[in-house]
């Protein structure tokens, strides 16, 4: 099967900076496949097979002992025309070498087997963290109540599967059999505690929250999340609180997923408030901050981890269609700046592009936005591209402000610029800027960056492209090793003698 090598629970390296400061560090950029749209959902374990769906031995997911599942177990849920309306626990122990494994089989034209929380009912045997949990999600990992403290969910892995509906007002019969309606922020996944928890090539949407990984730190920290080759797409009720994913945990790593706009635009696509944050070679498209990278809120103890203070987005494609707030938010939001980042934000090799066909005046876009002078953006061979040449008045802007203060470091490096983009609001007097921008005017500005097809979101440079060989050295950064295919694929990435600016190679 398609996977990753997952270093974890020793001293680790990422971007030339090694931590050893006996918490969980950051994860080597590990060994990388071509990752799988739909898994091979094969039982390979030296567990049972447990297999659901129509003529199989269990007629119903309800059927199988999730709350006794063992490392090298398979759960595999076989395609149906009428989804699964079942709740899922997961509390077991797996290994490395044998994983839980909660897996759809697909249907005879690649669908996947659906999991719907409307309506759905829950095994009575299932063991929750707290029967209180039951609101949260339609598919649940965490700590088995009559398991002891210590004993915490491991290599849990959930893949190929569509999950949805986990949002008021759908509601579900819980494990006593009593009628229940989902929380205002339940999550179509969510992993209340856990190590080594793996979400892939699953589609995820239609919850309050897509995923919400993570409750706590100290003992019950979530650690070593890998979120790969999903869809994930219209989580949010209409509320700025609810998001396409959020995340306070420990070392997490998404790669080549695809993420879709949030339902009506206004949650995050990404908010994270974890420590070991690395997001590469996925495809992220509108919501109201594209990745939101804030403090620590129930996980204050990751504070003191060096790696809360260090970022890395890469080899990413980033989509602004018309107008919102910054596309990238880096360091707080909740006003106890002691818990902010207070650290950098490596941002390379990464295209965005704002689409700014139908701006009027006043309309304007900004790239970051960062919470104090404390935080620093080191930005280093990327496409910044617009449709059109901002305006004044209808501007695209490097820093953005909230509250009406601009902050922040921003170092700029090899990177290509559509001509008009400014470091700073020119129009909005009411904007205080404190931060700077450095080594903008050594950009590559130009009015067309020669994409294979704009039109059809194609960021392929094309043979005559002004990227092409002309970006800055990546020494002390993580190799750029891949690239992202549309959708939820990638391939290795080829730069020839000298680095291609962008999310793509030659």
């Amino acid at each position: 099967m398609t996977g990753l090598l997952l270093a974890a629970g020793c001293t680790g390296e990422l971007g030339g900076t090694t931590y050893a400061d006996g918490g969980p560090a950051p994860l080597p950029p590990p060994v990388v496949n071509i990752p799988p749209i739909h898994v091979d959902c094969s039982h390979v374990g030296s567990g049972k097979d447990y297999q659901v769906g129509p003529g199989k031995a269990f007629e119903a997911i309800g059927d199988v002992p999730l709350e006794s599942l063992v490392a090298g177990d398979t759960v595999r849920i076989f395609w149906r025309a009428e989804g699964y309306h079942e709740k899922i626990m997961l509390g077991g122990q797996g290994t490395a070498e044998q994983p839980i494994r909660l897996c759809g089989v697909p249907g005879p034209n690649g669908e996947l087997p659906v999991i719907d929380g409307e309506d759905a009912t829950t095994r009575p045997e299932l063991d929750f963290p707290f029967d209180g949990h039951q609101v949260r999600g339609v598919v649940i990992v965490g700590h088995k109540h009559d398991d002891a403290y210590e004993l915490e969910p491991t290599h849990i892995t959930i893949e190929g599967l569509e999950i949805k509906n986990a949002a008021p007002p759908h509601g579900f019969t819980d494990k006593s059999g009593s009628r229940a309606t989902y929380a205002d922020f339940a999550a179509g996944v969510f992993v209340e505690r856990g190590d080594h928890v793996t979400i892939r090539a699953c589609e995820v949407h239609d919850n309050a929250n897509g995923l919400f990984v993570g409750t706590a730190g100290g003992d019950i920290l979530t650690t070593n999340v890998l979120i790969e080759s999903n869809y994930i797409h219209d989580n949010g009720l209409d509320d700025y609180n609810e998001h396409n994913v959020y995340n306070e945990a420990s070392n997490v790593i998404y790669q080549f997923n695809r993420f879709g706009p949030t339902r009506g635009g206004h949650g995050n696509n990404i908010k994270e408030r974890s420590a070991g944050v690395v997001i590469r070679y996925n495809w992220i498209e509108d919501g109201a901050h594209l990745i939101d990278l804030v403090d620590a809120q129930e996980a204050t103890d990751s504070v003191a981890l060096p790696s809360f203070h260090e970022t890395f987005i890469y080899g990413n494609v980033l989509l602004r269609n018309g107008y919102g707030p910054s596309m990238i938010h880096y360091g707080g939001d909740s006003g106890e700046t002691e818990y902010y980042r207070k650290g950098t934000l490596h941002f390379f090799a990464n295209t965005v592009f704002v689409n700014n066909d139908d701006y009027e005046d006043y309309d304007r876009s900004s790239m970051f936005e960062a919470s104090t002078n404390d935080e620093r953006i080191d930005a280093r061979n990327n496409v910044f591209a617009s449709s059109l040449e901002p305006t004044e008045l209808r501007a695209v802007t490097f820093l953005g402000d909230r509250d009406g203060v601009a902050a922040g470091a921003l170092t700029l490096s090899g990177n290509w610029v559509t001509n008009g983009w400014l470091p700073f609001d020119p129009v909005r007097e009411v904007v205080k800027v404190v931060g700077r921008v450095d080594g903008l005017d050594a950009s590559i500005f130009g009015v067309d960056p020669a994409f294979a097809s704009e039109a059809d979101h194609d960021f392929m440079p094309a043979a005559s492209a002004p990227l092409i060989g002309a970006g800055a050295s990546l020494d002390g950064l993580p190799p750029v090793e891949h690239q992202y295919t549309p959708h939820q694929q990638a391939r290795a990435r080829n730069d020839g003698a000298s680095f291609t600016i962008g999310a793509f190679g030659r």
